[in-house]
């Protein structure tokens, strides 16, 4: 395996799958689909693997089809060492068939770089815009030279890649022309939070956990902001983002306006946004979102099912209750621009950045930092648990029990299920139930209490709780009545130094 460029942080699982792709010998045209949010470094490490294979990097722009054809035609004679004109095509049944022809008799000879040949075109989604049958073309392509043509099968890769998530995830989908015929779907996503933290220099676990919040973990925002010097004091955190997110003349100011426009198939941007708007608010029901909207929330069913194919917003289902989802917005920069640039857009074009982060504490901290700590919480107990603390977990997820003692439902930020256990099974063993909180009152013994009271309805319930690990989650430490019950009892307390590693 050919090793990842030292300039290509973290991607460590990305890198593999495209080395395993391009590099293997198996027979045939393969094709890959790489997709993923802008700015979340997918051309940068396709251009690197196209160095490393010696393959053709291509990247399309929003031009007509006839000069995309000769853009392409261009690139693939400097790929040959020719000069700019020496190929031309009528269109792109002939550039494909052409570049592949070439590529295989290059490859043939002996004088290409070794390996498969590998052609990557990227920002695939503009090419298929103006020419809407390209997806048919290169079906057409693969299924004579793919791995099950009769003719000499000889070695090719053929990657596409783009950042409309809802045009790129749906061209290997149900009808669609390349279904079936793709060897690896790779969406690329923002950093973890622990990657964002690393690649961002941050050593402080409070300031890592309030940037990622606000900002999430886009790799590209990095070289956005005036300042990536992240301060290592939480006070200042404001400041930063002041300076380099809440100003108008800087780029991540409209980001969120951007990455929407972006997608082709999010056309009335009014009522997506309102969409998003009430999302980021904290209605998270189909129901309650479409009584905002003023509309049956049976009419908002394809907005919402674009959003989330998108990537915009991200539906979570109760592990234990088959019941509606809990939608949330899964993007933090869309929620920061939904929850305070767009309400406060005219003081902030006035600059007054003061003023808005002053007032909008209350909102950061209930529906940013609260909602993000759950999220991180989730996320640990899936990815780090086992090798941390040693506890094993399945699916993981939220869920809601209820209490006729309290005449209500409880909810339960935090639920796993033990491994081989399926969601909304009946009687799924219960390996862990966590609070996840982030608010200046350290949980104590009162929030223990509830934990127990709610693995006792769980039991009642018909589940497997008896095992089950109690856990809580805070950004602010714990009381100390809780610290002493916690200890020798085998219930996990994680701070922000636990989440993200910290030595003791």
């Amino acid at each position: 395996m050919r090793a990842k460029p030292a300039d290509v942080f973290d991607r460590e699982t990305e890198w593999a799958d495209l080395i395993e792709f391009a590099g293997s010998d198996l027979p045939g045209l393969r094709i890959a689909v790489v997709y993923g949010r802008r700015r979340q470094g997918k051309s940068y490490l396709l251009r690197r693997l196209a160095e490393a294979s010696g393959g053709l990097y291509h990247l399309a722009t929003e031009q007509t089809e006839t000069i995309s054809v000769r853009r392409f035609a261009d690139s693939l004679a400097a790929w040959l060492g020719l000069s700019a004109g020496a190929l031309g095509f009528d269109g792109w049944e002939g550039a494909l068939a052409g570049a592949t022809g070439l590529m295989a008799r290059r490859a043939e000879s002996g004088s290409g770089p070794g390996g498969p040949p590998v052609l990557i075109l990227d920002e695939f989604p503009y090419l298929a815009h103006e020419t809407p049958g390209l997806p048919s073309i290169v079906q057409a392509l693969y299924d004579e030279i793919g791995p099950g043509a009769m003719s000499a099968r000889i070695p090719l890769r053929l990657i596409l890649c783009g950042s409309a998530i809802s045009v790129m995830s749906g061209l290997l989908a149900g009808t669609k022309a390349l279904r079936g015929r793709g060897a690896l779907e790779l969406r690329v996503k923002p950093f973890g939070f622990r990657d964002a933290r690393a690649y961002w220099g941050i050593s402080s676990s409070d300031v890592a956990f309030a940037h990622n919040a606000l900002i999430g973990g886009t790799p590209g925002y990095r070289d956005l902001v005036p300042d990536p010097a992240v301060p290592e004091d939480p006070e200042r955190i404001g400041l930063w983002l002041a300076r380099n997110v809440l100003r108008p003349a800087v780029p991540l100011f409209d980001e969120a306006n951007r990455v929407v426009h972006e997608d082709p198939r999010i056309r009335d941007t009014a009522v997506y946004g309102s969409l998003m708007a009430v999302i980021a608010a904290g209605e998270s029901s189909p129901t309650k979102i479409g009584g905002l909207m003023g509309r049956p929330s049976s009419s908002l069913s394809h907005q919402l099912g674009m959003l989330e194919s998108a990537g915009f917003v991200e539906r979570h289902q109760d592990m234990l209750l088959d019941r509606r989802p809990v939608i949330t917005v899964a993007d933090p920069m869309v929620r920061l621009h939904h929850l305070i640039i767009e309400p406060n857009l005219a003081d902030l074009e006035a600059g007054r950045v003061g003023q808005v982060w002053d007032e909008a504490r209350h909102t950061v901290d209930s529906k940013i930092l609260g909602p993000h700590l759950e999220a991180l919480a989730a996320e640990w107990i899936t990815r780090h648990a086992q090798d941390e603390v040693g506890l094993e977990v399945g699916p993981t997820g939220h869920a809601t029990v209820a209490c006729r003692e309290h005449r209500t439902s409880h909810e339960i930020d935090v639920l796993a299920l033990e491994r081989g256990s399926r969601p909304r099974m009946t009687g799924a063993a219960i390996a862990f139930i966590g609070e996840a909180k982030s608010r200046n009152r350290r949980p104590g013994a009162a929030e223990l209490r509830r934990l127990e009271h709610l693995r006792d309805l769980l039991t009642a319930a018909g589940h497997d709780a008896t095992r089950a690990v109690l856990g809580f989650f805070s950004s602010s430490g714990f009381a100390d009545d809780l610290v002493t019950e916690a200890r020798g009892n085998g219930i996990l307390l994680a701070g922000l130094d636990t989440l993200y590693g910290d030595p003791p």
